[in-house]
């Protein structure tokens, strides 16, 4: 049996562990003022990548927006606008909520909810 993810479920989050994933090396700019190796496109495809595991959904992502972050309890606290397309290519956009330890494998999807 070949596993390459492992998924926890809890009340208020979703945990994805991913084992022998590929890494891309990124290089931030000198002046960034977002944690090293941590870019919002990947903290968006991330948060699709998670709602439709949880979900069964077949979300496809197309960009995040309106991206900000903070520190919070020991890591740091992403929020964003994702958009994403559904299986009629009709583009929606996402309030995201994600929570994640900068190059560690420990984050968070809090929230994932449509914007009205």
């Amino acid at each position: 049996m070949r596993s390459l993810a492992a998924v926890s479920f809890t009340p208020l989050a979703v945990v994805l562990v991913v084992a022998g994933a590929a890494s891309a090396r990124f290089v931030d700019p000198p002046d960034s003022d977002v944690p090293a190796r941590t870019h919002p496109p990947q903290i968006g495809r991330f948060a699709v990548l998670v709602y439709n595991l949880n979900r069964d959904a077949k979300l496809k992502y197309v960009g995040v927006s309106n991206s900000n972050h903070h520190p919070y309890q020991g890591g740091v606290r992403y929020k964003m606008v994702v958009t994403a397309a559904d299986a009629s290519a009709a583009a929606t956009q996402y309030q995201v909520l994600v929570w994640g330890i900068p190059r560690t494998y420990q984050w968070m999807l809090l929230e994932f909810k449509k914007i009205n």
